[in-house]
């Protein structure tokens, strides 16, 4: 199941999973908050209730798709989040369901950190006008891979190539990312709203998938420790972690540019408005230069806010949380598409899939 990038549209029904370990809300008093399981450190919900005095209860879920899940229920009004996490690339499905509510004008004046943000956060969320959700987190599509097992270094798109890599390398299960960086290696935009007017596209793609081991958004790590690919494309804030772990693993951002992901902060609009203030509040409170710096110090993602002078500099001096600028200037959120483009990306990764499964 794709993590970042998969609109779901294929799910049917809903997983049922346990929030923190906790069960449900327990006091409707409180400003309620669900978000993504190691995205927040411990203290900084305690340091919100003092500094605002807003009692908050916090539960968390394991994986950005549960996050969708829950949002999606039916359940008592008083057990639903008045604010929660969403990843960027649930943002517009959830959206067109009528699932969150947009974020009045009036109250981005009390969201002051909005105003702050970087303009390919403010357009990541906007909307004809309307902004439905607040970019907290951001991490990049990246390429971790084997030391020990490869003899050259990984340094761009065009290096998953190589023959070395034949059967060998894992990419994720998803047409947007994969394509995507078919057309970045190519020099075009993740944005190209014609692919058929570029020739080689779909030969380039043929010889990447003649390289792939397997296509896979969820095991792609285990692959790669396992030795059973030796290089694997996948998100930042998972290769951290693991890089973290073992000294064989390195991973690395193209220096042609990559796919930038968001963790957004929304409004589910079947959750009652009483605490819509402290909500607003929260959002700007997690912006905050002091918290900010927390989140990108002591979690796997960086923070959205460009006030990061209270990181320390081991941390940003991290080129995977911390890409170079002239990377960064090549890299690119992944904005909805046109159904016309949808259709062609569509029909072109259908046809790539078929020949997978055919060898």
């Amino acid at each position: 199941m794709i993590k970042r990038r998969e609109f779901l549209a294929g799910i049917s029904g809903i997983g049922a999973f346990g929030l923190g370990g906790c069960g449900l809300f327990a006091d409707p008093q409180r400003l309620r908050i669900l978000a993504l399981s190691g995205s927040l450190p411990s203290k900084v919900i305690k340091q919100f209730e003092q500094e605002l005095s807003k009692a908050t209860e916090l539960k968390t879920a394991k994986s950005p798709q549960e996050l969708w899940e829950e949002l999606q229920k039916e359940q008592e009004l008083d057990k639903i989040p008045q604010v929660m996490t969403l990843g960027d690339a649930w943002l517009d499905i959830a959206i067109d369901k009528k699932l969150i509510l947009p974020i009045p004008a009036n109250a981005l004046t009390q969201i002051s950190q909005w105003q702050k943000l970087d303009p390919r956060w403010q357009k990541l969320v906007t909307r004809n006008g309307k902004v439905w959700g607040i970019p907290y987190r951001w991490g990049s599509t990246s390429i971790a891979y084997r030391a020990d097992k490869l003899k050259f270094e990984i340094t761009s798109w065009s290096d998953l190539w190589r023959p070395e890599l034949k059967r060998k390398l894992t990419l994720p299960d998803s047409d947007r990312e994969v394509i995507g960086l078919v057309l970045k290696k190519l020099g075009y935009s993740y944005q190209t709203a014609d692919l058929k007017s570029i020739q080689n596209l779909e030969a380039e793609l043929q010889q990447l998938n003649d390289r792939v081991l397997t296509y896979t958004s969820d095991s792609y790590l285990q692959t790669l420790l396992n030795d059973d690919s030796y290089a694997a494309v996948g998100w930042s804030q998972d290769m951290h972690k693991v890089q973290q772990q073992d000294p064989q693993v390195k991973v690395v951002i193209p220096n042609d540019g990559t796919a930038l992901w968001s963790d957004l902060w929304v409004l589910p609009a079947k959750a009652d408005r009483s605490n819509l203030s402290a909500a607003y509040n929260w959002m700007n409170f997690s912006l905050l230069p002091s918290i900010a710096a927390q989140i990108t110090a002591l979690t796997s993602a960086a923070s959205t806010s460009s006030a990061l002078e209270q990181v320390p500099n081991n941390i940003k001096s991290d080129p995977i949380r911390f890409p170079p600028e002239a990377v960064l200037a090549k890299s690119e959120i992944l904005l909805p598409l046109s159904d016309a483009t949808s259709k062609q990306y569509q029909e072109i990764w259908e046809k790539v899939r078929a020949i997978k499964t055919q060898a």
